[in-house]
């Protein structure tokens, strides 16, 4: 009976075995044939290589280069303590860190595990060398970005970091993957999808111990989409440099056609830090820094633009007939209101002032009274008008919008009655006002051509086809009334007695404004704005020093440096 239990039971573990075999060998025998397949394919990505950035004469700012991985391939490694102690020597790290990487990244024995990235090419050509004694070794190029004039144009051109998963989600369907790098600020971010190159790969077929045995398919890759800016290469890595000590930022543009020629905020950073896994420490360093070099303030900065905006004032006391030309204040160092005291910069006063000499003195006094005859609506007026209060639309990510304030604003935003003494300080650029460094390139622009309001921007070409420059607006003033205001202009600088004269220029017909905006939180900040040559604009520039005292001298100085750089160094002055 036993006999027959036994008998049984080992025929149906034979049934069972045979369905088994017959199952794996006949019904399953296809999928596993494609998995043998591909565990003799190997697939080998070709990344796409991103577009380069030109400057507008051609030089690039911004390219590819060659860089070097050493990669391990674990199915081929044939005595693991040998191998990794003989590259340890030759990459410079312990032979644990090898393994501890590889513990980390491992996730089949065919998949490629990266233990070395971007070493320098004569590390690469010594395992290149010696790689028949260390089988599972490669030495994979791929390109990496490059930032040729590092921190130069940093805030311009901005960087690029891993892509996360949220982003990867959202771009999957336009061919990023998880490897890909994605702008995160500047030009890198704004025209990332014109950018980034079309990957490519092959398929290889390899014998039982990896060896190649011929090429089963390729895809070439493409190069993403050369972009030139309208930038000076030249004239902006000078900018950086002259700004490279100080907190601020300094913009040049075409006053014609908004081309934006130099724009740089200092601190800046180093782009390349952020592409090189050497030097993580110190990009997060410079994420966290308190000096916020990350932040580009000639288009995030805001401020109070001083007695930058007592040329909107002068000419909004001209447009609306409030005065003219001719009338006059007398300036005696101070002004009361009420019982509160404004004081002008000079003590013991100027003297009776014109709208001229007001301007050339930049005179406290003079505005005051000038503020208060049009009032806080009306200086708001004038203010939108000149762009302020809202974004230039330059194609840059994050632009600061500054504020314009209102009787209306003060009333709802904190249930408070304006007071005289707020469109005192109102006048000349102090109080809730706070403008960006770019908008007040647009404002002095809107002078230099006698109402026109150009739209400032970077880009001049994408790949072949050039880009057409924004058309400027009119804004509908008196070109009378503008060229009072721009007579003054040159006077500043030209005149003995005006506050701009540390900017002149030998050769070069300078219009400018100089600012002193107050700052509670130490010394005042310094401007100084203008355009040149006064009589033909060609370039308009603003600089700003955070901290940097009286306008007339800081600002003014580096500005002195900047347009003698421009008339030596540069072609942009010349021609008609």
């Amino acid at each position: 009976m036993r006999s027959k239990i036994y008998s049984t039971i080992i025929s149906i573990a034979f049934i069972i075995l045979f369905f088994t075999i017959f199952y794996l060998q006949i019904i399953r025998w296809p999928t596993y044939h494609v998995l043998s397949q591909k565990n003799h394919i190997r697939l080998v990505p070709l990344e796409g290589l991103r577009g380069t950035i030109y400057d507008r004469n051609g030089l690039p700012l911004v390219d590819n280069r060659l860089s070097f991985d050493v990669i391990v391939l674990p199915q081929e490694i044939e005595d693991e303590d040998k191998t990794f102690s003989r590259v340890a020597k030759v990459i410079g790290v312990s032979k644990e860190d090898i393994k501890m990487t590889l513990e980390k990244e491992y996730q089949a024995p065919f998949a490629p595990i990266t233990i070395a990235r971007d070493i320098n090419r004569e590390t690469a050509f010594i395992l290149e060398e010696i790689k028949q004694d260390i089988p599972g070794i490669l030495v994979q190029s791929r390109a990496l970005r490059w930032y040729i004039y590092n921190e130069s144009a940093s805030h311009i051109i901005g960087y690029l970091s891993l892509i996360n998963k949220e982003e990867l989600g959202r771009l999957r369907d336009y061919g990023y993957t998880m490897r890909d790098l994605v702008g995160r600020s500047g030009v890198e971010r704004v025209y990332d999808r014109y950018l980034k190159g079309e990957d490519g790969g092959m398929q290889l077929e390899v014998d039982a111990v990896g060896r190649l045995v011929r090429t089963l398919g390729t895809k070439i890759p493409k190069k993403g989409r050369d972009i030139t800016l309208t930038v000076d290469a030249r004239l902006q890595s000078c900018v950086s440099e002259f700004l490279a000590d100080l907190k601020g930022a300094v913009v040049v543009m075409d006053p014609n056609n908004g081309d934006i020629l130099a724009m740089a905020s200092g601190p800046s950073f180093d782009p390349n830090v952020f592409i090189d896994p050497n030097e993580s420490r110190t990009a997060t360093a410079l994420l966290r820094s308190r000096a916020h070099p990350m932040i580009n303030r000639a288009i995030n900065g805001q401020y109070p633009p001083g007695s930058l905006f007592k040329i909107i004032v002068a000419l909004a006391g001209l447009e609306t007939k409030k005065i003219t030309e001719h009338s006059s204040f007398n300036c005696v160092g101070k002004y009361m209101v009420g019982n509160i005291e404004f004081d002008c910069w000079k003590k013991g006063g100027h003297g009776l002032q014109n709208l001229r000499e007001g301007l050339i003195h930049s005179c406290n006094i003079y505005f005051y009274n000038l503020g208060r005859k049009l009032g806080p609506d009306v200086l708001a007026e004038y203010a939108y008008k000149f762009g302020l209060g809202k974004s230039t639309r330059i194609d840059l990510p994050n632009e600061g919008k500054g504020f314009v304030p209102t009787v209306w604003w003060k009333k709802t935003a904190k249930g408070e009655n304006w007071y005289d003494g707020e469109t005192v300080n109102y006048s000349i650029g102090q109080g809730y006002l706070l403008v960006t460094p770019l908008q007040m390139a647009q404002v002095i622009s809107i002078f230099a051509t006698e109402g026109n309001i150009p739209r400032p921007h970077l880009i001049k070409k994408i790949g072949d086809s050039g880009i057409i420059a924004p058309k400027p607006k009119t804004l509908h003033i008196s070109k009378d009334n503008v060229r009072i205001i721009k007579e003054a202009l040159i006077q500043i600088v030209d005149s003995e007695t005006g506050t701009g004269q540390r900017a002149r220029v030998e050769g070069l017909k300078i219009a400018a404004k100089t600012g002193t905006a107050q700052n509670p939180q130490g010394e005042p900040h310094a401007w100084f704005l203008g355009y040149a040559p006064a009589d033909n604009p060609k370039i308009a520039f603003v600089v700003l020093v955070e901290h940097g005292g009286k306008g007339g001298l800081s600002a003014a100085d580096l500005s002195k440096r900047i347009l003698e750089f421009i008339r030596d160094n540069t072609e942009i002055l010349k021609g008609s």
